[in-house]
């Protein structure tokens, strides 16, 4: 019989210290946060919610292109974007050089109707060769790679022209949770200048679903310290969606949060 394990997780408080760390069992109960906070929570929970949703799209196209013989690499594919509308979603894989892009392959997905491959080889619009573009910059900032691969993720700005680019370093392993090695980038609507930059951590984390206990162990929740900002950011979202198990985090200011189903709460104040 498997025995379940609290939590497995990773707490760095301080810049360059971490330790691992069993924390307690429970939900634990909210708190209040300042009414000038709840906006910004709002918008992030909406963009790491953004960002999981885009980057799966793009890896069921993919698994989807793959399975049906679509050889993107034989065509030429540097890489893809991803749009969205509601329910649908619409993949498309990109070749070519910059003037101008070309795309090769569609995929797109409507609710519960049956997904589409459409082979097409034609321009890039300007807004889609803008958003290839800001996603070619986004990988270029990577400074510091925690993985051989990296999924790209570009959504429109909210309210403001141009582009949020995000490099999501991705794993082969599905027992590991990459926390480090993740960057965004703000781009402008051209998608060929970046107006902003930062990485969402200083060193290469990995999780692992199961800890030190043994493999008859699992792992119910991960806990991590976040060095950077006062508030969980958009990628503590995205983990938590990706792993599929609540997140806590340590913030700079040392409150305490949990992450679980895409929803940020704060439980303790410092």
């Amino acid at each position: 019989m498997t025995k379940a394990a609290v939590f497995a997780g990773l707490l760095t408080l301080f810049l360059g210290a971490g330790c691992h760390e069993q924390a307690r069992t429970g939900k634990g109960t909210e708190v209040s946060v300042a009414a000038e906070e709840i906006p910004m929570l709002e918008r992030t929970e909406a963009l790491g919610r953004q960002v999981y949703l885009y980057d799966q799209c793009a890896a069921r196209a993919t698994n989807l292109a793959l399975a049906r013989g679509v050889d993107l690499a034989a065509m030429g594919t540097q890489g893809w974007i991803t749009e969205s509308r509601s329910d649908r979603c619409a993949v498309t894989f990109v070749t070519g050089d910059s003037e101008p892009w070309r795309s090769v392959c569609m995929v797109t997905f409507a609710g519960s109707e049956e997904p589409n491959i459409i082979l097409i080889d034609k321009d890039l619009t300007e807004p889609q060769a803008a958003m290839f573009n800001a996603r070619q910059l986004v990988l270029g900032i990577v400074e510091n790679p925690c993985s051989d691969a990296y999924n790209t993720v570009v959504i429109p700005r909210e309210g403001e022209p141009g582009w949020l680019a995000y490099a999501l370093a991705a794993a082969s392993d599905p027992n590991l949770l990459l926390v480090g090695g993740h960057y965004r980038a703000t781009v402008s609507a051209d998608g060929r200048t970046i107006l902003e930059q930062r990485s969402f951590t200083k060193d290469c984390f990995v999780l692992k679903s199961r800890d030190d206990a043994g493999p008859d162990v699992d792992v119910v929740a991960y806990t991590l310290g976040h060095v950077h900002d006062d508030r969980p950011v958009e990628i503590h979202v995205f983990l938590n969606l990706l792993c599929g198990k609540p997140l806590y985090v340590v913030t700079a200011d040392r409150r305490f949060w949990r992450i679980e189903n895409g929803r940020i709460a704060l439980l303790k104040q410092p």
